[in-house]
């Protein structure tokens, strides 16, 4: 029977066809055909008989044609499968002694002696061993229940899980809680074999840094770090700000491997700044990473110091200095009623003068750094500087490069009749001076507003422009004003004399200029408090007067934010491999957006390594740069202008590999051990580490394959002989009736 068919065939199998439903129906056609043509020539003797064996030598081709397959299904019962959960997080790569903890992993699969299913988990479950441990997040309960998912109505004989027991998800921290809930169900008896011990780890690491996010100038603040490691340890600590070293400490940890240490701090400039902890990193350190910690800290400013000095009392000196005064942002020295150095040789008694002492070598020389503005208000610096005044005023100068500001504002004693002319102050002022012959012009007139003073943020007196320039067109007219030989190269123009000419040009009344990392502005009159005056007799206050010096003190102490050129990063501290993006804004003298100008940027990495870009400002002046950090530690971005080469900006951004996979490392098997109390000893088992005890298993469990037969029954030997019969036997009457 079996040769027949090729194979056995049980009686509980059903038929199915292989051929598609056309084929079969061509075939059938064919047939058809073919019978009614042979029916044309059958001779009416026996017809029937022929036709008959015919139409079954037929059908026989057409059925095998059709593919008949006899399919047999039934089920086999064999043991449950084993399942094997392997944790890949990073945590698992810590160092303990020279080997990473992972390394426990590959003794504990070659156990398995029958084929088993293993997973990698983080926050999610892939199959297969890990190949790294690079992953996150670990998430065990949720890694449970997926396990539960993809096996849902099989019972396994094993769920094996390995890992040092970080959990990241919400199981740990409910179990160590001591939470009455059920754990998650898991489709067979759990062992968890713990990998890694504390005894063997060994990691010195800085755990945190507290700074307040921010600080003020030249106002202390405190770093406080926090210290993890072996108890009773004495760890150097170290402070630097980029690079330079700023301060050191040592701290012993206590008996449970914590310490603290503070550093005070007074920064002395305004921006962004990297300060880095660190401590050493030994050979068998589990994590050298954690061994420093750098923060940035940005620097702002409390309250702007400014120095006034006027050479006397009058009214725009009293009107400003009261606006300085009343002003709670600002902390203001001044000094107006001065003695000369004639005053001391003249004979007088101290008793008998009621000038005060100036001390003008301690305020140029030693205290000039301790001020954001210095304000010469009408004063002629040579009366009363009888010592070096060359190096007082290149202290000035350099006080300025260095970031500092200055403002010059005229009368019979400032710029020319001042004797500037020549001095390191002319230098960094925004006109040229060294005019001859006249250098006062005391006729009235009102300024002009230039078109970059329309939009600059010291001359703008209203929301919009067009607001600002009417305001300016309501003031009173000056009383008169310095000349000067017009502005420097770079400098910017906000009021112009509506006459008078310099180079060519309108003269300039009102003047800034930016140079290195310091501001500078020129005021050629002195007659500003009649803003304040004016506006009061229309019912309208004194806020021409006070937005104008609300906005040139704004601007002349500009955080580095705020500046013509700007580079903002998208974070300040962020993980290596995470993607910065760099903001760069362009602007020209009047703080007009500058389009279409090409940037060029360059990131200097700790290791020295420098990556450059270069990028197009959009038609608002702004242009994007995208950088991936493959180094830890403080970069430092630079970028200029192909226009203005001297137009810079800088800023940094802290680069570190420390995440929070990392940020615990110690196994965890208090949790593992109360993990499988939860489930009970009849199903879960704990195995300590180095264990290689066989896993729980559940001998009962099993689980049905499907098996499935199929018998082809298109070319079995009783398909061919039936054919050949009916055709034979067919053709052996047609022969009997005398046809071909």
């Amino acid at each position: 029977m079996e040769w027949w068919f090729g194979d056995s065939l049980g009686v509980h199998g059903h038929l199915i066809w292989g051929a598609d439903s056309i084929a079969i129906a061509v075939s059938i056609l064919i047939g058809v055909v073919a019978i009614a043509f042979a029916f044309r020539k059958v001779r009416k003797k026996l017809r029937w008989l022929e036709i008959g064996l015919w139409t079954a030598a037929v059908a026989t081709a057409v059925v095998s044609l059709a593919e008949p397959i006899w399919v047999e299904e039934s089920g086999r019962t064999v043991p449950g499968r084993s399942v094997v959960l392997v944790d890949g997080s990073r945590s698992m790569s810590v160092l303990e002694g020279t080997q990473p903890r992972s390394d426990d992993v590959q003794k504990i699969l070659q156990m398995f002696e029958e084929p088993v299913d293993v997973y990698t988990f983080g926050a999610g479950l892939t199959a297969g061993a890990p190949e790294k441990w690079v992953l996150p997040e670990t998430d065990i309960g949720a890694a449970f229940a997926a396990v539960t998912d993809r096996y849902l109505g099989q019972s396994l004989q094993s769920v094996v899980l390995l890992t040092d027991g970080l959990d990241r998800g919400g199981l740990r921290s409910a179990i160590l809680a001591g939470s009455t809930s059920a754990p998650p169900p898991l489709p067979g008896p759990l062992t968890v074999y713990q990998i890694g011990e504390s005894a063997a780890l060994q990691d010195q690491a800085i755990i945190d840094v507290k700074t307040g996010g921010f600080a003020f100038l030249r106002t202390p603040f405190l770093l406080q770090a926090q210290l993890q490691g072996t108890p009773g340890r004495e760890l150097p600590v170290t402070l630097r700000r980029e690079g330079r070293l700023v301060d050191e400490a040592k701290v012993t940890l206590d008996e449970d491997g914590f310490g603290e240490v503070q550093f005070e701090v007074t920064p002395n400039d305004v921006g962004r700044f990297i300060w880095d902890v660190s401590i050493p990193v030994d050979s068998a350190d589990g994590v050298p990473g954690n061994n420093n910690y750098p923060v940035v800290v940005r620097v702002v400013r409390d309250r702007t110091r400014v120095l006034q000095v006027s050479g006397s009392p009058s009214y725009d000196q009293k009107f400003l200095r009261l606006f300085l005064k009343e002003d709670p942002s600002i902390d203001l020295v001044s000094f107006f009623i001065l003695r000369t150095h004639e005053d001391f040789t003249a004979g007088w008694y101290s008793d008998e003068l009621s000038l005060i002492a100036f001390p003008y070598e301690r305020l140029f020389s030693e205290q000039l750094a301790t001020f954001d503005v210095v304000i010469l208000q009408n004063f002629d610096y040579k009366p009363y500087f009888e010592r070096a005044p060359e190096q007082l005023l290149n202290n000035i100068a350099q006080f300025v490069r260095e970031g500092g500001a200055l403002v010059m504002i005229g009368g019979d004693r400032s710029f020319d009749l001042g004797e500037y002319g020549g001095t390191a102050i002319e230098d960094v002022l925004p006109v040229r001076l060294g005019v001859e012959g006249s250098q006062v012009d005391v006729r009235p007139f009102l300024p002009t507003l230039t078109s970059p003073g329309s939009g600059h943020p010291v001359t703008r007196l209203a929301g919009t422009t067009a607001d600002s320039v009417t305001t300016w067109s309501r003031l009173p007219a000056m009383d008169g004003m310095n000349l000067n030989l017009g502005a420097v190269d770079g400098a910017a123009v906000l009021l112009e004399h509506p006459e008078l000419r310099a180079g060519g040009k309108p003269m300039p009344v009102l003047a800034i200029r930016e140079l290195e990392h310091g501001r500078t502005m020129a005021f050629m009159a002195d007659a500003s408090w009649r803003w304040s005056f004016s506006e009061a007799a229309t019912g309208k206050g004194n806020q021409a007067y006070l937005r104008f010096w609300k906005g040139a003190m704004r601007w002349l102490v500009a955080d580095p934010d705020d500046r013509r050129l700007v580079v903002r990063p998208s974070k300040e501290n962020l993980l290596i491999g995470e993607e910065m993006r760099l903001t760069i804004f362009a602007r020209d003298a009047g703080y007009e957006p500058v389009p279409s100008t090409r940037v060029h940027g360059e990131i200097r990495g700790p290791d020295g390594v420098k990556s450059v870009f270069d990028v197009v400002t959009d038609e608002s002046g702004q242009a994007t740069a995208q950088f991936v950090p493959e180094t830890i530690g403080a970069h430092r971005v630079l970028v200029s202008t192909s226009e203005h080469s001297s137009d810079q900006a800088e800023t940094v951004f802290s680069v570190t590999n420390r995440d929070p996979e990392l940020a615990e490392i110690a196994p965890d098997g208090e949790f593992l051990t109360k993990l499988v109390a939860a489930y009970g000893p009849e199903r879960a088992v704990y195995r300590e580490p180095g264990s290689t005890n066989a896993p729980m298993k559940d001998e009962s469990a099993v689980r049905v394959v499907d098996e499935r037969k199929q018998t082809s029954l298109a070319a079995v030997p009783l398909t061919a002989l039936l054919f050949g019969l009916f055709a034979s036997a067919a053709w052996w009457v047609r022969r009997r009736n005398g046809g071909l």
